[in-house]
């Protein structure tokens, strides 16, 4: 157990069970804005060795080959919001949150592919290799990533749509809750959450259980480390990639041996271009995470159970679920996803009570694993197209 929690423990979030109240409102923006003008530095400390770029320089659009446009539309220090478009594209963006789980934001080429073949323009959260971001740029946890994300949200404008995918279904949810309180025209028009663990009790795994049988201090000691100098990122506390990798091949082992989702995709590779993006590539080239967001995220989601007692907080104010109202929310579970077990995230309808039940979907996928949700021929023929009809409905209501 203890190599599966390794990598994919990292995820979380909160509600307040009661209303915020106009004035309350208005104190939990002004010290969000505050939070943000603590944690923006003067420039932007991005290296080009700190990403992968996903390569997209063309799509498939109704049998027809359409150029892609790569641009960046806001920059950070740990992150880019990069867009992708076409020639013409259909009104409305779809933003994707990748998860920060060790792979690099590239693991979710296939989605992005498949999203842009429907005509839709795409924002991803580029994030950075924490090894290659200066100290000065301060600290990374789960409050900043929240942060971030409700910032691209409200860079896309009116009408986006998000959708978080893994341990990315907290920063979005919580995001989305935090502008539906504070700025309900800014709040997303659909959320779509994929794969990831609203509420991890819900349906336990070998992740959580590993998770809650051990302190904090113990991963601490255990698995994180310091940046070497000679680096741009010399003296900053990480969750290295090596002990990530070693962690992930003893999960990949496993399902070698039992003849697993990952056997069949490793020797029949289904993704978009299996040539230039192989599957295994995608999922072992991977990136150090900040030492502070993997404590924070495990301490808040598995340890403190904050998502079911109300105690995740953003700009000194607690993250309300049922803010959420006008927002279309859709779930999608794997059956047979040992990573964020069914159950998991659709966990989040029972805390967005706020959302009519005409603009609530969720899809369990029968016979899929959890990197089929946004990887192959099963991302590409029953779940993007479900993605594209739901966000289209949310439009129309």
């Amino acid at each position: 157990m203890a190599n599966e929690s390794s990598r994919f423990a990292i995820e979380a979030q909160c509600f307040d069970p009661s209303p915020p109240s106009r004035l309350k409102r208005k104190q939990n923006l002004i010290s969000a804005q505050a939070l943000a003008s603590s944690v923006r530095p003067v420039g932007s400390f991005s290296d080009p060795r700190a990403r992968r770029s996903f390569g997209i320089s063309s799509v498939s659009v109704i049998g027809r080959r359409v150029e892609v446009t790569e641009r960046i539309l806001h920059r950070r220090p740990f992150a880019n919001l990069i867009e992708f478009s076409g020639a013409v594209t259909i009104p409305h963006p779809i933003l994707v949150v990748a998860p920060l789980s060790g792979s690099f934001p590239i693991l979710l080429r296939d989605l992005v592919v498949d999203l842009l073949g429907h005509g839709k323009a795409v924002a991803v959260a580029d994030w950075f290799d924490v090894r290659y971001v200066p100290r000065e740029a301060g600290r990374f946890g789960l409050e900043e990533q929240i942060l971030y994300v409700t910032e691209m949200i409200r860079v896309l404008g009116a009408g986006v749509h998000v959708i978080g995918v893994c341990q990315a279904v907290v920063p979005v949810l919580a995001a989305t809750a935090f502008l539906a309180a504070v700025e309900p025209a800014k709040a997303p028009c659909s959320l779509v959450l994929v794969g990831g663990p609203v509420d991890p009790s819900a349906n336990p795994t070998g992740v959580g259980r590993y998770l809650r049988a051990h302190s904090l201090k113990r991963f601490e000691n255990k698995l994180m480390n310091v940046v070497p100098p000679g680096w741009p990122g010399q003296g900053r506390s990480i969750y290295p990639k090596a002990i990530q990798l070693l962690s992930f091949n003893g999960y990949v082992a496993r399902h070698l041996a039992r003849g697993g989702e990952l056997r069949r995709k490793i020797l029949v590779d289904d993704g978009e271009d299996p040539i230039h993006y192989p599957f295994s590539a995608l999922t072992l080239t991977m990136m150090d995470l900040p030492a502070e967001f993997v404590l924070d995220t495990i301490r808040c989601v598995f340890q403190d159970q904050d998502l079911v007692r109300g105690n995740l907080h953003l700009g000194g104010g607690k993250i309300d679920l049922h803010a959420i109202s006008r927002t279309a929310l859709m779930t999608i579970e794997a059956a047979q996803d040992d990573i964020a077990a069914p159950g998991q995230t659709h966990a989040a309808h029972a805390f967005c009570k706020s959302i009519p039940d005409s603009r609530r979907r969720h899809l369990l996928v029968p016979d899929c694993g959890h990197f089929s949700l946004f990887h192959g021929r099963t991302c590409r023929a029953r779940i993007v197209p479900e993605i594209i009809g739901f966000t289209q409905s949310a439009e129309s209501c």
